[in-house]
């Protein structure tokens, strides 16, 4: 299998940042960091540019309009930051983060609803970084970058009542190691699948849809709305959430240290928690079919 991110990386100390969905939670945490360093340069997008105005006006800091479900966004976005930073500009760092939560029960899921979840999360991330590959891939001075898609918990395990936004997490982990086992050692084009669990955002906000619920679904003891009970009650406690401002000085710390940038990053104690259970349960599984797995055969 061909190995990913096989070198440190080293973080150029003028970096250009492009981050999506920078108008709440963590990508605001994020751009508000980058903004900070008066030597980097940032590229904040939001579907809704005055969302931005948190960001301070600065040569180095361009708020832009960008739909991750519009190519033509996407085209008008990169044209943009063009013209602002110069005809050589491409990003070295870019944080796929614009998207939502779909919840409710899968039955009654609308063909717009389960489109819209994956075009957004799912082919919006494949649109910004297979753009930023080519930037990245062609600098013939600067040859390099890094690239994170923020995933979650989600994209490692399943859980009732979310199916789309699980599929759409899922879908970002194996595009990513896939594209990232593209990438030519010598390009040190970089890779990083972010897996946060519970993140004191707004998620239950505006960054939250709900599909109609279902009838057959409504009683107490089915499994979504056990989950459901469950995860409510550990949102206004605040057990095992994490501060926004925390993953984006971790994804910062990350990019700076000057090593190898890991291809898997479950952030939190509940998520690192789960990964690991999600896969000693999975070397269970493998074992108790080896027999059929193999054809009768010892593997």
């Amino acid at each position: 299998m061909n190995p990913v991110n096989t070198k440190p990386y080293v973080l150029p100390s003028n970096a250009t940042w492009l981050i999506t969905g920078c108008s709440s939670g963590i990508g605001r945490e994020i751009a508000t960091l980058i903004a900070s360093k008066p030597n980097l340069r940032l590229v904040a997008t939001a579907r809704n540019p005055s969302t931005l105005s948190y960001l301070p006006d600065s040569p180095n800091i361009l708020k832009i309009t960008l739909d991750v479900t519009s190519p033509a966004s996407i085209d008008a976005a990169f044209a943009a930051a063009k013209t602002h930073f110069g005809a050589d500009f491409y990003p070295d760092v870019v944080i796929n983060n614009a998207g939502y939560s779909l919840s409710g029960d899968t039955e009654n899921a609308t063909e717009e609803e389960m489109h819209q979840e994956m075009e957004t999360l799912f082919f919006g991330t494949v649109r910004v970084t297979m753009r930023a590959v080519e930037l990245m891939r062609q600098h013939k001075e600067h040859r390099g970058g890094l690239i994170f898609n923020i995933s979650s918990l989600a994209g490692l395990v399943g859980l009732p009542g979310h199916a789309f936004y699980h599929a759409s997490k899922f879908a970002v982990e194996g595009f990513s190691e896939s594209v990232a086992r593209e990438m030519h050692p010598d390009w040190n084009i970089n890779f990083c699948i972010v897996e946060p669990g519970g993140v004191k955002t707004n998620f239950e906000g505006h960054s939250k849809a709900h599909i109609t619920p279902h009838p057959a679904y409504a009683v107490a003891d089915m499994p979504a709305r056990k989950l459901e009970h469950y995860v409510n009650m550990g949102i206004k406690k605040g057990v095992g959430m994490i501060e926004p401002s925390a993953v984006a000085e971790t994804l910062f710390a990350v990019a700076s240290r000057g090593e190898r940038v890991p291809l898997r990053l479950p952030l939190g104690a509940t998520a690192w928690k789960l990964a690991r259970a999600k896969f000693e349960g999975a070397i269970g599984e493998l074992e108790a079919v080896k027999g059929i797995s193999g054809m009768g055969v010892e593997i």
